[in-house]
């Protein structure tokens, strides 16, 4: 009963997004543990119990935590789907902690490499996008090496603050006094590889970023999400959501480097030439450029073998800026439609291809 009653108070906590949930969890579960191994009497847990029991009652009148109020949850999410998620993370992480960084990189491609396939709304989704652009790799066996990279891309997440303490080991990097080579620019790169890594680049350099992200759609794990591009462990950069270009405006007018990735499917966007097929592409990236004068540097972060990663800075585009907006901001996104594309092609393997990036 009192473990029941340890879970109880730990999930309420979970839910309502309190700081402290994390090391409960944590705790909680070596306190199985511990009980397990020198059969501790449940009467020495009370006081544990108590504590947790107080953290529980704290958390229920803590406002709930929503990023997107237009689209508010339903109960079964704030209660069971979206605390699952976290809770099963956190667990994952738990388990994975002692596991070196090339060890779990392997077992995470080799898992996703086995369960990607069986997800079939994804497989399709991956299939008909090669089809549609590089018809030569709509195959399985192709389908499974990109499963394989996303699922070591996953896993490598967990050991971020590993990158950090051995990047000499793990990253190198190609043309990095591009960063140096104009006052301010914007940054673009395709979701491909581990895209998070870019930001190690800045570690120590002098230069702040201010990367845009989608926010996750549990709000539970948001945080996760950042933690997979360095938030805190790379203090020269900061996050924001995109949807919103005043933060993104005020960014740059602070003298900011503003990174921008306009490869996803953006809803009511004009169609512009992608891989040869018309998507839908946001402009935002242009309307800056153009207004603020401002070149944009391609990036991208491709992986070498097991959990090393080069980050490669790939070349300047200049937007022109010729009166008409409508027809400049088009042109310039075909410009950086057409760069990522060359970046695609030459590891198409580590491109993010299970999202429907074409309709």
């Amino acid at each position: 009963m009192i473990t029941l009653f340890l879970f109880a108070c730990v999930w309420v906590c979970t839910a309502k997004g309190f700081r402290l949930s994390g090391p409960m969890t944590y705790a909680f579960f070596a306190f199985l543990i511990l009980t397990a191994i020198f059969r501790i009497d449940a009467m020495y847990l009370l006081p544990v119990a108590a504590v947790y029991a107080l953290f529980a009652i704290w958390a229920v009148f803590l406002p709930w935590p929503e990023y997107n109020p237009e689209k508010p949850r339903t109960e079964i999410k704030r209660w069971w789907n979206h605390p699952r998620e976290l809770f099963g993370f956190r667990i994952m992480q738990a388990l994975f902690y002692l596991v070196p960084l090339d060890a779990l990189s392997w077992l995470g491609g080799k898992t996703l490499e086995t369960v990607g396939p069986m997800i079939k709304k994804r497989q399709r989704t991956m299939i008909k996008n090669l089809e549609m652009t590089m018809p030569e790799y709509a195959n399985d066996e192709f389908a499974r090496r990109v499963w394989n990279n996303w699922g070591r891309t996953f896993v490598e997440g967990l050991k971020f603050s590993t990158y950090i303490t051995k990047m000499s080991k793990y990253i190198e990097f190609q043309n990095k006094n591009l960063l140096y080579a104009r006052p301010q620019f914007l940054l673009a790169m395709p979701h491909f590889g581990y895209m998070g890594l870019l930001s190690t680049a800045f570690l120590n350099s002098g230069l702040t970023i201010a990367v845009t992200y989608k926010q996750a759609r549990n709000p539970l794990t948001n945080d996760i999400v950042l933690a997979n591009y360095g938030e805190k462990l790379v203090p020269e950069t900061h996050f924001l959501p995109v949807g919103n270009a005043i933060p993104m405006v005020r960014a740059l007018r602070n003298g900011e480097i503003l990174n921008i990735n306009s490869d996803q499917r953006f809803r009511g966007a004009p169609y512009i030439d992608f891989m040869g097929v018309p998507a839908r592409t946001s402009t935002g990236l242009a309307q800056l450029a153009i207004k603020f004068n401002l070149p944009v540097l391609m990036a991208h972060v491709e992986r070498t073998h097991g959990a090393h990663h080069k980050i490669v800075f790939d070349e300047f585009l200049e937007i022109s800026n010729t009166g008409d907006t409508d027809a400049d901001e088009i042109n310039g996104m075909k410009i950086v439609n057409e760069a990522m594309a060359r970046i695609i092609r030459t590891k198409p393997d580590e491109y993010l291809w299970i999202h429907k990036r074409w309709r």
